[in-house]
């Protein structure tokens, strides 16, 4: 009697023992899913901010090199507008104002306008 008394138990405890089992793998294939989807979702993101970070370093890229080249030019723009106002083709309100600028970079300091706050190169 002991015997099977025993073997009953471990019976029961066995079926128990299963269905733990049961629900644990249960447990494990959602990880396994959720892992699964995560990794999608960041593989996503990565792809995204990786062209993302290309565009914008591009872009920084094209602003430095824009700022070389206006850094070099800066010197020509008086001379640019000098020949802008002895041009016929330009309206006389466009010369005054062309003038006006011309007057402000190489007049007296007390008479100019402040300074404004800008980028500087």
């Amino acid at each position: 009697e002991q015997l099977t008394a025993d073997i009953a138990k471990a019976e029961a405890d066995a079926e128990r023992l299963a269905g733990e089992i049961a629900d644990l793998e249960e447990g494990i294939a959602a990880a396994e899913s959720e892992l699964k989807s995560a990794t999608e979702v960041r593989d996503n993101e990565k792809s995204d901010y990786d062209a993302t970070h290309a565009d914008l370093s591009e872009s920084v890229d094209a602003i430095e090199r824009a700022i070389s080249v206006l850094k070099t030019r800066q010197a020509d723009v008086p001379q640019s507008l000098l020949q802008l106002r002895d041009s016929p083709r330009i309206p006389a309100e466009a010369k005054a104002a062309i003038e006006s600028f011309l007057a402000m970079n190489s007049g007296d300091a007390e008479m100019a306008s402040p300074e404004a706050n800008a980028y500087e190169f």
